[in-house]
């Protein structure tokens, strides 16, 4: 197989493996943000996120081990491969949003709608860096990783707002302690997102964070 159609095979992969960790992000998020529904129809599939990973990693390094690359080849396979790898752990996120929502149930999800304003920047930031890459957008990415202060300042009020609540007796402890998982979940899921947006920038600079790598 000659080595721009393994490039394209691989580029196929990963976005197969994007779509579905949105997809997984955005059932772990709308049964918080709509927790009257039923969740057994928010499942979400993290076995076969990890199979694409596994796959998008052997094949990068059988084509880096058997291919003479081009640099502008190896920066496409090594940010596929980097990018993966942060995909890979937003989709554990999801996952693990999805068993805080199931500890969360009945205690009153409306109280705290700063949180829903944060999942919704970072679902548009997961969008968003997949999509940079996909379009070779380095101006999209650079918005992606600029989104990540707001999140960081949101993430601070958002916490202040839950310890505020809380001593004002106006949440639940386990309503509190949960969300503040779901809440940090969210947070970096939102640092994965500029990860992939670096790299997504790296693919079509050779910069990676400022950095020339080659």
């Amino acid at each position: 197989m000659r080595i721009d159609e393994e490039l394209k095979e691989l580029n196929q992969l990963l976005y197969q493996m994007a779509s579905l960790v949105e997809s997984n992000i955005h059932r772990a998020i709308d049964i918080f943000t709509h927790p009257e529904d039923d969740d057994e129809k928010y499942v979400v599939n993290d076995d076969l996120v990890d199979h694409y990973e596994r796959l998008i990693e052997e094949k990068c390094l059988d084509i880096m081990v058997r291919e003479k690359l081009y640099a502008s080849d190896l920066k496409i396979v090594t940010g596929i491969l980097k990018m993966s790898s942060d995909l890979e752990r937003i989709g554990d996120h999801a996952e693990d949003i999805m068993e805080y929502n199931q500890k969360l149930r009945g205690l009153g999800h409306g109280r705290m709608e700063l949180i829903n304003h944060i999942a919704e920047i970072a679902i548009a930031m997961v969008d968003d860096s997949v999509s940079s890459f996909i379009k070779e957008d380095s101006d999209l990415a650079r918005e992606v990783i600029a989104r990540d202060d707001e999140v960081d300042k949101l993430y601070e009020d958002a916490q202040k707002e839950i310890i505020t609540k809380l001593q004002n007796q106006e949440l639940e402890p386990a309503f509190a302690i949960n969300s503040t998982f779901i809440l940090k979940y969210l947070e970096r899921i939102a640092d994965h997102s500029v990860n992939i947006a670096e790299w997504a920038n790296y693919i079509k600079s050779g910069y990676y964070k400022d950095t020339q790598i080659f």
